[in-house]
């Protein structure tokens, strides 16, 4: 069985139509269609049922998507991997990051980048959790970082990045009982709380915490912009909880203070997601693991207002 092959099947598998995959891979529809059934007939299985509207992989299918992603990724890394003998890391890498990331780590990891590998080509795209994932699918992001708690669908593969405390953020000039360990949401409800729309992977998580631990809402509003959130919260009576260390910046309480949640704590885990068929290029790699090290340094700093 050819590599080709495999590409082709596994591009109609995600696009879930032979017509979409061909677009995709820039190939025609009939060559897919024959790649395809050639695979069928030498083998005696049935890979995909037909209908106007699109395929569907039958159980068969299923199963072999995922042996077909595994010799596909083997391929890129010996690929990548005879490239890193023969020359220094380069190339052109384009990664998908939170605006959680994006305030507080990124310029850090972009420094390093610059002197550790200049030969390196970084373009960035900020998106929340759903577009990232979607732009990773597609092929057009190397790899993204999202929370844990979103559902990843079996295309793509998911490493863990660290664990992070969600905050209460609320104006400097604001006196409320925040106690050396966080604060108890219980003791200073009810709240005006700012809250990511409903496609954001963290509404979920936070709308379940404030309901299993009775904690009242006197108002609430939907702000799917990070930056609009945090001044809103310093200069009004809203508050909103945010992740540790996008607040990082914020942790000399000159305009906002931060204080992490406890009684019960809420936490976050960060995950890079990349397709399973295209393992990290080196450059891909190198961008990662000094990503993981910045933030695995922020990761140490207590989420806390010192002001």
């Amino acid at each position: 069985m050819k590599l080709q092959q495999l590409r082709y099947f596994a591009a109609v598998y995600e696009q879930g139509s032979f017509s979409a995959a061909a677009e995709k891979v820039n190939a025609t529809q009939s060559g897919l269609s024959m790649h395809v059934s050639q695979i069928e007939k030498r083998y005696d299985v049935k890979l995909f049922e037909r209908s106007s509207s699109g395929v569907t992989p039958t159980e068969l299918g299923r199963a072999f998507y995922l042996e077909a992603v595994k010799v596909l990724a083997s391929a890129q890394h010996a690929e990548d991997r005879l490239h890193s003998l023969s020359k220094s890391v380069v190339g052109h890498i384009h990664v998908g990051l939170m605006p959680t990331f994006t305030r507080a780590v990124l310029t850090a990891v972009l420094l390093r980048m610059g002197r550790e590998f200049p030969e390196v080509r970084v373009s960035i795209s900020e998106a929340y959790s759903g577009a990232l994932a979607d732009e990773v699918a597609e092929g057009r992001l190397d790899f993204a970082v999202v929370p844990a708690s979103f559902e990843l669908n079996e295309a793509l593969f998911a490493r863990p990045m660290g664990d992070d405390r969600e905050c209460l953020v609320y104006a400097r000039d604001r006196a409320l009982p925040a106690r050396a360990d966080g604060i108890r949401l219980r003791e200073v409800a009810p709240l005006k709380l700012v809250l990511p729309g409903p496609s954001n992977a963290r509404r979920h998580r936070i709308e379940t915490y404030l309901a299993v631990n009775s904690i009242a809402i006197s108002d609430q509003l939907e702000l799917d912009t990070m930056h609009g959130t945090l001044d809103l919260v310093a200069n009004s009576d809203w508050v909103s909880v945010l992740p540790g260390i996008l607040c990082l910046p914020d942790l000399d309480g000159k305009r906002r203070k931060v204080v992490p949640l406890a009684d019960p704590p809420l936490s976050v885990t960060y995950m890079m997601i990349r397709t399973r068929k295209r393992p990290l290029s080196l450059a891909a790699e190198s961008f990662f693991n000094v990503l993981q090290e910045e933030l695995n340094s922020a990761l140490e700093i207590p989420p806390i207002s010192r002001g």
